[in-house]
């Protein structure tokens, strides 16, 4: 047998799926109660423990041998899970409609072993779209090659010129965020997941900026879905964690790299994520709320020269949007350019802010800002920025959960502020 050939072991990934009791339920109610009191010994417990142990035994070596060889369920030593999270993977599976998930130590992680069980690493190509997570596009076009995987990125908003680049180059592998960052270009996912198949790609979705809330990529064919858990679902900013949900074909293989790579997710940063998970449909409401509010607030504003959000009718992608995003809620994620503005003026304007966090993350229930020049793609050349889209004066803003008046006074009194040289915080 080969060496990743499937093999249905149902007792390997079955705690991992997604939980039955509660899969036609509403969103909040899955987060909720998705995964929990999912085992019952002599009692239940109202919230899942954590799992704070290295190593798990049996009552013989026979027990034992059978979870090693995954004839019956459970666990053996944590870098393969443990019951904390599997409870998160449970709940991540029931709100993906996913048939299996892995938790991972981080987003980086996620997508790294999403790419590595798809295919990538073995001298096949990778086509990634070039408005992608700064870390994924350097990872996709710097490391990948060293593995034997070469890779080509592209924009994906242009649907022709997509599908010409598959035909033609025949990727093992395409990697998309559906809302992209940091420019929240809207991707038209069914069409871009069609066409791969078509052309016998793997396709992973990054789900990490328009969640479970807004779309569902297993919905509409994806082969893998990934998250960085630190963002949106968990939301506090307390924990890093990241996931990878996929079919039961692909598990085994996900497994056993999770394992190898060593990236396990740890059992505390499991818990705050299953906590964060529970009031993820009450924040995201709000937060999709506000972001609509601010995005139209910014347009007007006379020393702001560019606003990109999926909800306004004059983001470039605005009818594909609507089309993909039905219940009219367009995410939390916004993109804009000031007017005029060189690197000095942004700083001046990230300084001047007081309640906004200029913060090198995204998703929180906190209102943060980054200028992604200097930040999150700052590895990139003048030139690959300004192919994405990125100038001094570009900025990303993940919206939080405060009174939105109290959030646009911020921001105007900063972009005041910010026009002045002389003015210091």
């Amino acid at each position: 047998m080969a060496k990743w050939e499937y093999t249905d072991k149902p007792m390997h990934s079955e705690h991992r799926r997604a939980d039955t009791r509660y899969v036609d339920k509403d969103l909040a109610t899955q987060c909720l109660h998705a995964g929990e009191r999912w085992e019952k010994q002599y009692f239940w417990t109202s919230s899942t423990p954590i799992y704070n142990s290295t190593t798990f035994f049996y009552d013989s070596a026979q027990d034992l041998d059978d979870r090693v060889y995954y004839r019956k369920p459970g666990y053996v030593y944590a870098r393969g899970g443990s019951p904390t999270n599997t409870t998160l993977e449970r709940a991540l599976s029931t709100l993906e409609v996913a048939e299996v998930t892995h938790v991972c130590s981080s987003g980086m992680a996620a997508s790294h072993l999403a790419l590595l069980t798809a295919g990538a690493g073995k001298g096949e190509l990778i086509l990634c779209s070039s408005d992608v997570y700064g870390s994924v596009y350097t990872m996709v076009e710097n490391i990948f090659p060293h593995l034997g995987s070469p890779s080509i990125l592209m924009d994906f908003t242009d649907l022709n010129r997509l599908e010409d680049a598959i035909q033609r180059e025949k990727p093992r592998v395409v990697y998309f965020e559906v809302v992209t960052n940091p420019m929240t270009k809207v991707i038209d996912a069914p069409a871009v997941i069609e066409m791969a198949h078509r052309h016998g790609a793997a396709v992973i979705v990054d789900n990490t900026f328009t969640t479970p809330y807004l779309l569902k990529p297993f919905e509409i064919g994806a082969d893998f879905v990934t998250h960085s858990v630190t963002k949106f679902l968990s939301g506090h900013g307390d924990v890093l964690a990241g996931s990878v949900s996929c079919y039961r074909k692909d598990f085994d293989e996900l497994h056993d790299m999770l394992i190898q790579v060593g990236c396990t997710l740890g059992p505390n940063e499991a818990w705050l994520a299953l906590r964060g998970l529970k009031t993820f449909p009450l924040r995201m409401e709000r937060q999709c709320a506000n972001a609509a509010e601010v995005a139209r607030f910014l347009e007007a504003h006379p020393l702001i020269q560019k606003v990109r959000y999926a909800g306004l009718p004059s983001h470039p992608q605005y009818e594909t949007a609507k089309r993909i995003f039905p219940e009219g809620r367009y995410g939390a994620m916004l993109n804009f350019d000031i007017a005029d503005c060189d690197k000095d003026k942004a700083f001046r304007f990230l300084d001047s802010l007081k309640l906004v966090l200029p913060a090198t993350t995204l998703g929180d229930i906190y209102s943060l800002i980054v200028n992604p020049a200097r930040t999150t793609h700052h590895w990139l050349n003048e030139e690959e920025l300004a192919t994405i889209g990125i100038s001094p004066g570009t900025f990303r803003m993940s919206v939080g959960i405060e009174n939105v008046e109290d959030l646009k006074e911020d921001l105007d009194q900063a972009l005041r502020a910010c026009q002045n040289k002389e003015v210091r915080p």
